[in-house]
């Protein structure tokens, strides 16, 4: 059995809950109770920085009707799934997950749904629902681990102030790769912030300095791409098949 059949046998139907405009508010209140990412967000030592980006109020659209439907998903991931579609100046109009079980895209996507988009979220949300699974993965595979107090700790507050906060990475957000690189992805205009337009660098542990390179070996697993800042994007980027098909197929016996 090939990996792509391999992948097609373990998929399963995830019911999608579209929210109407009227119920929106309550989730969207309900999701910040569950993963404080606004709230979280202004105590955070990069706070300053990501409200300054986020400067237009988080609203649901207007637009937005109720209706159900399923969609084919082929990794691990407890539905039902809420959906909200927000204001197209919420967050930069950047689609992202929040809670456990709630994705948050913006309203041009609902006259223009995109599959691609819609299983980079659900990945995401298998990565929250799901995390032992994932890091573990991440761990034994390409060498990631949490990084420790100290080792965040280590690297300088111009970096870490500057560093975009990421509601799909908000449980472990600093990670080490190869016991070394730490990659943060960070704001490139601070007078002018925008979460769309950040640029990915390392902290080396080893030489306590700041690099703009990739390490030895980094392209060579991951290539060039995008928001690879953490593997959860680096992952969500291969399934979607943004990073080719090759690296799509080869998440097809990752959890079997």
């Amino acid at each position: 059995m090939t990996r792509q059949r391999e992948n097609l046998r373990r998929s399963k139907m995830i019911e999608i809950q579209t929210i109407d405009a009227k119920s929106a508010p309550a989730v969207l209140s309900r999701w910040e109770t569950e993963d404080s990412y606004y709230s979280g967000m202004k105590t955070s030592i990069a706070g300053p920085i990501n409200m300054k980006a986020r400067a237009n109020p988080y609203l649901e659209s207007p637009e937005s009707v109720a209706k159900t439907e399923k969609v084919d998903f082929s990794f691990p991931l407890n539905g039902p799934i809420q959906l909200v579609y927000l204001h197209p100046s919420s967050d930069s109009g950047l689609p992202h997950t929040r809670g456990k079980t709630g994705i948050a895209m913006p309203v041009f996507l609902l006259w223009e749904p995109s599959n691609k988009t819609m299983q980079h979220e659900l990945v995401h949300l298998s990565q929250k629902q799901f995390r032992e699974k994932w890091f573990s993965f991440y761990e034994k595979a390409w060498k990631f681990r949490k990084a420790t107090e100290k080792e965040l700790l280590s690297i300088p507050i111009k970096w870490r102030s500057r560093r975009r906060i990421n509601p799909d990475t908000l449980s472990s957000p600093y990670m080490v790769w190869r016991e070394r690189y730490i990659p943060l992805a960070v704001f490139i205009n601070e007078g002018t912030p925008d979460i769309r337009f950040c640029k990915r660098g390392f902290w080396d542990l080893k030489l306590t300095q700041w690099t703009w390179e990739e390490p030895p070996g980094w392209l060579e697993l991951f290539s060039t791409g995008f928001n690879d800042e953490h593997p959860n994007e680096i992952a969500a980027h291969w399934i979607d098949g943004s990073a080719g098909k090759e690296r799509q197929l080869m998440f097809g016996q990752v959890f079997s």
